[in-house]
């Protein structure tokens, strides 16, 4: 077979192999788009995200754990918030959650079908776990906060 003569030899387009199509702009953009989008979203999925009720656990917790529940007092309704006057009971709840050493986490597992204004959590400290119960009230005031030891 005898090769062709020089004229029918295309040269090779810019950045590419003779013959290979370039990349359209859309396509340039839109893949890296695609995955980028996709691994925000899987990445979201797999982490824990707090939920305002964990956070406003995680905030109680933390004030009975400093013995001062100045920084939530604000979120206890008008008749539980009476109750934090209680130098005596709040010192006592400190030295429980205390007990166990410094906070890690607190993950709500409300059971399903519970009363809206029922939130059950675990609470991970560095030497074992609690089970907290808040109960809010209408307005999204803390009604009932207990402490008391995780089943296991």
């Amino acid at each position: 077979m005898k090769p062709l003569p020089p004229s029918y030899v295309q040269p090779p387009r810019a950045g590419g192999v003779a013959g290979a199509r370039a990349a359209s702009p859309v396509r340039k953009i839109a893949v890296p788009s695609i995955i980028a989008i996709a691994v925000i979203f899987g990445g979201n999925k797999l982490l824990h995200h707090e939920n305002r009720y964990e956070k406003l656990a995680t905030d109680v917790t933390k004030a009975l754990a400093a013995n001062d529940m100045r920084p939530v007092e604000k979120e206890f309704n008008a008749i539980t918030r009476a109750k934090l006057a209680d130098r005596g009971k709040v010192g006592t709840l400190s030295d429980f959650v205390n007990a166990d050493g410094a906070l890690e986490s607190i993950k709500e597992d409300t059971p399903s079908g519970s009363n809206p204004n029922f939130h059950h959590f675990v609470a991970a400290f560095k030497n074992g776990k609690r089970a907290e119960d808040l109960t809010v009230d209408s307005d999204g005031k803390i009604a009932d906060f207990h402490v008391r030891p995780a089943a296991e």
